[in-house]
């Protein structure tokens, strides 16, 4: 059996040592992905010989799920696979671990498209070239060319405006939404707010839009590697047109340049949001596969 323990701030420096070791950066396994989250998903962390670590939720999704780690330098995957019994499942697996553990008579892989992570090249959604972009494009041009904006980098003396912009956009969408939705959106609040809190413990960086002096659209994203960039948050006042996509496009352009890819995490199957993150032709998915113990 895996030893559990729970998951605390002292574990920032374990956990990115595993991350850093894994062959593929997966926005979920970051510690941060781990941490912002605690106070809606606790999560537990069990170390298995000091090559891989794997994790357990609790709160409305409760599991194991992992690893994190350095797969290809697994010598003894059967000692790993000895924590867990038959009926046991494991979510999130990253592909590469299922490819090394595919064939074996007692594991079944199913994969979990609503956890897959999409993937853009930085440059493609900067450039925004060709027909496939072309609404993009129009998009982005609508709110540039129609508002009188400017563009700031997110430091620590904007967070109060930042969480200033977040209550109104939260009571904006609250007045459609259902409980179970005005919730979750309590919980991204509160993990927005630990973003900030801890701003230079992690490699953050953010940008804003703003209209008349006041922010209209903030991302921020959290550097996963040299190449990788991922986008943890990222909202807008829709009734400006296009300012969804000219947030993405100008943080990208004035901030990104530096990064190869940026990841914008799963659609947990939610239909809007798929049909938004594949609008913008992701160039890879991370895969992610629940594997069952038989």
């Amino acid at each position: 059996m895996l030893d559990f323990r729970n998951l605390t701030w002292q574990d920032k420096d374990t956990c990115s040592r595993y991350y850093q070791a894994s062959p593929v950066h997966y926005a979920e396994y970051s510690f941060f992905g781990l941490w912002a989250w605690q106070h809606s998903y606790p999560i537990e962390i069990a170390e298995t010989g000091g090559t891989l670590c794997w994790f357990r939720s609790g709160g409305p999704l409760p599991g194991i799920f992992g690893p994190s780690g350095n797969w290809d330098a697994v010598t003894d995957w059967d000692a790993e696979l000895s924590h867990f019994k038959p009926g046991d499942v494991v979510y999130d697996v990253p592909a590469k671990v299922r490819e090394i553990l595919n064939g074996r008579d007692n594991l079944r892989f199913t994969e979990d498209r609503d956890q897959h992570e999409y993937v853009y090249r930085v440059q493609d959604m900067v450039a925004l070239k060709g027909k496939a972009y072309a609404h993009k494009r129009n998009r982005v041009r609508a709110f540039l060319d129609g508002y009188e904006w400017d563009y700031y980098p997110i430091t620590p003396a904007d967070f109060g405006e930042v969480m200033d912009f977040q209550e109104r956009w939260r009571a904006h969408r609250m007045l459609t939404m259902t409980e179970e939705e005005v919730a979750s959106l309590a919980d991204e609040d509160t993990a927005i707010q630990n973003a900030l809190d801890k701003w230079e413990d992690f490699r953050f960086m953010g940008g804003m839009l703003k209209v008349d002096g006041k922010i209209i659209a903030y991302t921020i994203a959290e550097e996963l590697d040299p190449e990788n960039l991922d986008v943890r948050f990222e909202k807008a006042f829709p009734e400006y047109a296009g300012s969804y996509q000219a947030i993405n496009y100008m943080f990208l352009k004035e901030q990104g340049t530096g990064y190869t890819w940026v990841n914008r995490e799963e659609d947990m199957g939610e239909p809007g949001l798929r049909e938004a993150k594949i609008s913008y032709n992701p160039a890879m998915m991370l895969e992610k596969y629940q594997m069952e113990i038989l």
